[in-house]
């Protein structure tokens, strides 16, 4: 039998062209949402839209940047006709000690991780105010809790988001709009670390090792975990919401 708990609902997820981002928009049309995926590649863009099917809006677009953020908002109201569910999930995490991160390294990393959430926010407030409340899914990092060096300015864009949701949570509480801030732990998300020169990812691996911050016991949890969490704060019953889910590995 189809689940259509979502159904009549739409949503939105970033990064939602592969790893977490694309387990949630699965998980999400499974349950009969509508689901625009925003991502910057078209190729795996189309991709991901075409494994979901009829449910599914491609829109490519680069959360770091606010005219494009706007104009994706724009077309998920003129296309699906309204809003209903936000997961800000796109995110970039550069392998860097921080003396040797370029200014697009610091760009790129604050942009997205940290930027591009208040820009889909602050779009998406006034989309979910008019249909009579919504959801906001914050995807952060067990980083925050333990910053590894090479990923300071990861961990801290985390951080950055973690205050963030927690204010948006008393801000939006009047419009019934609901913000849970998902901490996840070790993920097999693919193309997360990409674009680690491996150089300086073996030096990495070796100082996390050595440091202790690195469980090796643990396997990576598979994406459907994070989003099979997503899905369940966003079905949460009227009067109740889910401030903190924080997943990890055992």
């Amino acid at each position: 039998m189809e689940n259509v708990k979502l159904g009549g609902r739409v949503a939105l997820v970033t990064g939602g062209s592969r790893g977490i981002g694309l387990a949630t928009a699965q998980a999400l049309a499974r349950a009969g949402a509508r689901v625009a995926l925003l991502a910057r590649k078209p190729e795996p863009l189309a991709q991901a839209a075409a494994e979901i099917g009829d449910l599914a809006l491609a829109i490519e677009a680069d959360v770091s940047d606010p005219g494009a953020v706007r104009g994706a908002f724009e077309r998920v109201a003129r296309e699906l006709g309204r809003l209903d569910i936000l997961v800000n999930n796109a995110a970039i995490g550069r392998l860097h000690k921080i003396e040797h991160a370029t200014d697009a390294d610091i760009l790129a990393g604050v942009g997205t991780n940290f930027l591009g959430a208040i820009y889909c926010v602050r779009e998406a407030v006034p989309l979910m105010r008019a249909v009579g409340g919504g959801e906001i899914v914050n995807i952060s990092s067990e980083a925050v809790l333990r910053p590894f060096p090479y990923l300071s300015l990861y961990a801290a864009t985390k951080g950055a988001l973690e205050t963030f949701s927690s204010a948006l949570h008393q801000e939006l509480k009047p419009d019934g709009i609901r913000v849970t801030l998902l901490r996840a732990g070790a993920t097999a998300s693919a193309g997360f670390a990409r674009e680690w020169d491996p150089a300086t990812a073996e030096e990495a691996f070796r100082v996390w090792k050595e440091r202790g911050l690195l469980d090796f016991s643990d396997a990576p949890m598979p994406t459907s975990v994070l989003a099979n969490a997503v899905l369940h704060a966003v079905t949460q019953p009227p009067g109740a919401a889910i401030g903190l889910l924080d997943i990890r590995p055992v």
